[in-house]
């Protein structure tokens, strides 16, 4: 079993497309993709941590998108994903606000919206979109879709990043997308 990592994919937003500067035409393109590429890096028995933000539409619409996508699903909601029990009406096996959760030896937050001021522990959120880079800064590792390719990121890459800036490491780049999964 591997865990992934995935925020923001905002399923059938025609606005974010605009908003976000995705590289689509229309939300079918969109949706098509990230089922796509969430389904080729996800296997049944993986676990993926998405961050909020899932997307918009009636439950049975969310539904039918979030029952394509592999792997046990669990939710940190996002400002725009309703209640508990609407996501897990959706198809999503856990929901919850936020949680810390254990990546090598770092103890790491799970969060939608980074804090401000930050934390001496590492986050992982979303929230923020193509507006912070997928490097770690200030402890914060941004998993919006915009800034890794529009896939989920594997627990491995994470992990790399964690040990390099608890190193203080100069370079705290996001390896090359190729090495993502």
């Amino acid at each position: 079993m591997k865990r992934w990592f995935i925020s923001d994919t905002h399923f059938s937003h025609k606005n974010i497309i605009k908003y976000a500067g995705r590289p689509y035409e229309t939300v079918e393109e969109m949706n098509r993709c990230l089922i796509e590429n969430w389904n080729l890096r996800v296997e049944a028995g993986d676990q993926v941590f998405f961050l909020g933000d899932f997307g918009l539409g009636d439950v049975e619409h969310l539904h039918s998108i979030c029952s394509q996508l592999k792997g046990h699903k669990i939710c940190i909601r996002g400002n725009h994903d309703r209640n508990a029990s609407y996501m897990m009406r959706v198809g999503f096996n856990l929901v919850l606000e936020s949680a810390f959760l254990k990546i090598g030896q770092h103890n790491v937050e799970l969060i939608h919206i980074p804090t401000n001021p930050t934390h001496s522990h590492f986050q992982l959120h979303g929230h923020v979109h193509e507006k912070k880079p997928n490097k770690i800064i200030s402890n914060q590792l941004n998993l919006c879709v915009e800034v890794w390719d529009y896939k989920p990121v594997a627990e491995k890459t994470i992990l790399s990043l964690l040990d390099k800036a608890s190193k203080n490491e100069i370079s705290l780049e996001a390896p090359n997308s190729d090495l993502l999964s």
